[in-house]
């Protein structure tokens, strides 16, 4: 997902606990720094290949409720703009290119945007292709609700 540059190392590879703490962990720095509320998440593992076979990546995907009086665009690129403030960076890696309010770290993107109830937005991370476990028959690829841990 992040492409490595020409003169960088070759990144380690990740655990399944580092590689879910890699996203659960700016998830929950994204909750705190722009007090999103009535926060709600879960968090799975996801194949970087259309295959469904290794190298995977941490995956969460939460909900927060929006503040009425704000289009909800404005409110995801607030949200964004708080980030940037806090060393993350504006748009996607490069090599990527996702649709709506986009923002990264060295090591996860994630995506802003609406969801099906109104009220409420979304915010998917997702982590870097550095886990090698076979995920395919273990069932954690399902998703596990995380909501404890990201408030």
């Amino acid at each position: 997902m992040f492409p490595r540059q020409p003169d960088s190392p070759e990144p380690s590879l990740l655990s399944d606990e580092e590689a879910m703490a890699q996203v659960v962990q700016l998830a929950r720095q994204i909750v705190r720094a722009a007090g999103l509320r009535d926060v709600t998440g879960g968090f799975a593992f996801e194949s970087c290949n259309d295959q469904g076979a290794p190298p995977f990546r941490g995956r969460v995907e939460m909900s927060f409720s929006m503040p009425a009086e704000v289009e909800p665009d404005d409110y995801f690129r607030e949200i964004a703009s708080t980030m940037v403030g806090r060393g993350w960076t504006d748009g996607p890696p490069p090599g990527t290119c996702p649709s709506g309010v986009v923002i990264h770290s060295s090591t996860v993107m994630a995506i802003f945007g609406r969801t099906a109830v109104v009220g409420r937005g979304s915010v998917h991370l997702c982590g870097s292709c550095r886990n090698m476990t076979d995920h395919r028959y273990d069932g954690k690829t399902v998703g596990t609700v995380i909501t404890d841990q990201l408030r």
